[in-house]
């Protein structure tokens, strides 16, 4: 197999990560649920005693590209990619997010007005962002950019971690509850990027390549490098023992929130995942800083030119640039989400909503909002709908439900369902999938908002499932 080839195989394995599979907005909006609370510790569950017996969170983010922006099919039928398409679509910065969430048990009490909770979740998340630069150069070719500097260097960040929470939430009087949870965190594989300047000059005249570099990989059980050509990444986020449970690599996280309810209006705001891990164990730095010039050679379009050797391009660059490896601590910082929402209740069965929802992460900020209704249709079941604009995607249409057999309860949200039956033509896609034990409602009657009190509507104008 030819490198280029091999180029496009890596990065196409790369580009569609679970894509058949982190803003949450639906599931927000579904008040009384225990999975709310998950995204504002002081949303309680309608339940004295809640069980969550399992539940999975996947959410996928392509920013500016579809599958059908790269994929091009032949007059024969087969499909192929255009690489040179897609870079044409490209912003100047893209990015590419995954995160995935394993809930693996969790418990919620109420004791009059004091709530306790505590769980533990599996996380996942991937981040790679990447400069147009970047793909301009791998397939292109950098006699484009002659007389110019230029970054190419990617943020990229994969890593996952044990999360064992402990929380507590106290309805203070009759409109307002405040809730927080201090989580332990113990991470099982990191691999994340810092520093990001890698910048390619190309001489006009005496086409010399300059490349200006403070580029650094940090890794933590992922990683190992031994040279250029011996590079070994082993990053499973399916595989998992119960020996990663507890880690050298500990940190703390918070998620604190707030909520007030006015007769039929509620208002919502929380913080979540306040807080970074310390990675120590099994911990290799790869730096690569300094300045660096090497001539007569195009090092992108060699590579990928069938008729060059490989090996006299490898040591080509090894004599223009050492890696240095260390093993020093280092820390992350876990993506930081806010939430702002409002709901009224028109009835006793049909809710109105909207959300806003941002998040702070290797120095972006992500944005989403979404309007939406929940109605339940009987005492088993409820549903909803949601439209969301979620950074610059806007055909996004959401949905949920639960249904409760007894003390089951299931539940399932997405924020954009039309991803499921036009996969390649989306390029954001998350659900929430939920089991969840209740029993005995706090409120065991039901009454009609217009035969109550506004100080009473506290307690008794959400719906209760």
């Amino acid at each position: 197999m030819n490198n280029k080839s091999l180029l496009i195989i890596f990065c196409c394995s790369f580009f569609f990560l679970n894509l058949q599979a982190q803003s949450e907005l639906g599931t927000h909006l579904m008040r009384g649920m225990w999975q709310a609370n998950r995204t504002n510790p002081a949303l309680l569950p309608s339940h004295v005693i809640t069980i969550g017996a399992g539940g999975a969170y996947t959410n996928l983010q392509i920013a500016n590209l579809t599958y059908n922006d790269i994929i091009t099919e032949r007059t024969d039928g087969t499909n192929v990619i255009d690489i040179d398409k897609a870079i044409e679509l490209m912003g100047d910065n893209n990015f590419v997010r995954e995160s995935f969430d394993i809930e693996t048990i969790s418990l919620g009490l109420a004791f009059g007005r004091l709530n306790i909770f505590a769980g533990h979740t599996l996380r996942f998340n991937a981040y790679f962002n990447y400069p147009k630069t970047l793909p301009q150069l791998v397939w292109q070719g950098n006699a484009q950019f002659v007389g110019q500097e230029v970054n190419f260097a990617p943020d990229v960040q994969l890593f996952a971690y044990n999360e064992f929470s402990v929380g507590a939430a106290y309805e203070i009087n009759e409109f307002l509850t405040l809730g927080g949870k201090v989580k332990y965190l113990s991470g099982v594989a990191d691999a994340s990027s810092e520093g990001n300047q890698l910048n390619l000059l190309t001489d006009e005249a005496a086409y010399q390549l300059t490349l200006d570099a403070d580029y650094r990989v940090n890794s933590s059980g992922t990683l190992t490098y031994d040279g250029f050509d011996d590079l070994d990444f082993d990053f499973e986020a399916g595989e998992f023992d119960a020996s990663q449970f507890f880690t050298s690599n500990t940190g703390v996280a918070f998620d604190i929130g707030a909520h007030l309810t006015f007769g039929r209006l509620d208002i919502a705001v929380s913080a979540l995942d306040i807080g970074s891990i310390n990675w120590e164990e099994d911990v290799n730095n790869y730096t690569l800083s300094g300045l660096y010039e090497y001539q007569g050679l195009d090092v992108v379009e060699d590579v990928l030119d069938d008729t060059t050797t490989v090996g006299s391009v490898v040591d080509s660059l090894r004599a223009s640039y050492d890696v240095r490896e260390t093993n020093e601590k280092y820390s992350t910082v876990l993506p930081t989400r806010f939430y702002l929402s409002s709901t009224y209740l028109v009835n006793n069965r049909l809710s109105l909503g909207g959300v806003i929802y941002g998040e702070r992460y290797r120095d972006e900020f992500f944005t989403s909002f979404g309007l939406g209704a929940d109605v339940l249709i009987t005492d088993w079941l409820r549903a909803g709908a949601l439209y969301a604009v979620r950074d610059d995607s806007y055909a996004n249409v959401g949905i949920n439900a639960m249904i409760k057999l007894g003390p089951i309860q299931l539940m399932a949200a997405t924020d954009n369902i039309i991803a499921a039956f036009q996969p390649k033509d989306t390029n954001s896609a998350n659900v929430r999938v939920g089991l969840n034990l209740v029993f005995r409602k706090k409120s065991e009657e039901i009454r009609k908002i217009d035969d109550i009190s506004d100080q009473e509507r506290f307690f008794n104008n959400k719906p209760k499932f």
